[in-house]
């Protein structure tokens, strides 16, 4: 595969950045694991449409991707000889709360004692208390299904999430959600 040319494919259009260097491969070679494999690239989408453009232009390619937060994971889930998708620089916003009905909807990249920051005020928090509370990215640890130590009392991260909105192989945009 002609790296330039998946480079110049993805940045067509791309709002985020593309990073085919070798220092920034080398930086996402490693993740909290004992783990080290040099990605393809890094790609830091700014919007969901970067997002659906990466997913196509990786299987127009045939490559696989590694969708990213801040690499906090301890068993190298986060490393592969791939494309990844950091969304810990951009997408970190805190779109929507509902304090009355007990929920908010977040990008992926929102650092988890930073959630926990906005939601205090509210009586609220996000209750999967992991050791790496200050760097975790939401995302990350939705596709981890991340706990700590109190997760006997207050649950998983799969026991506070209601909705996940995802881009598919086929770059089809699909919520994941209870049936009305």
């Amino acid at each position: 595969m002609d790296i330039s040319e998946l480079g110049s494919v993805l940045k067509d259009g791309f709002e985020g950045e593309v990073r085919l260097d070798d220092i920034s491969r080398m930086l996402y070679s490693t993740d909290a694991s004992i783990y080290e494999m040099k990605p393809l690239g890094v790609v830091l989408p700014r919007t969901v449409q970067d997002i659906i453009q990466v997913v196509k232009v990786a299987s127009d390619f045939g490559i696989s991707l590694v969708p990213r937060g801040a690499g906090t994971s301890l068993a190298g889930q986060s490393v592969g000889r791939s494309l990844h998708l950091d969304f810990s620089k951009y997408l970190t916003g805190i779109l929507e709360l509902n304090a009355t009905e007990r929920w908010v909807r977040v990008e992926p990249g929102v650092v988890l004692d930073e959630l926990n920051a906005f939601l205090r005020p509210h009586d609220l928090m996000f209750a999967p208390d992991v050791a790496t509370s200050s760097r975790a990215n939401v995302g990350g640890m939705i596709g981890n299904n991340s706990s700590g130590a109190y997760s006997l009392i207050y649950g998983k991260t799969i026991d506070h999430v209601a909705e996940v909105t995802a881009v598919l192989s086929d770059s089809s945009l699909v919520r994941f959600g209870p049936l009305d």
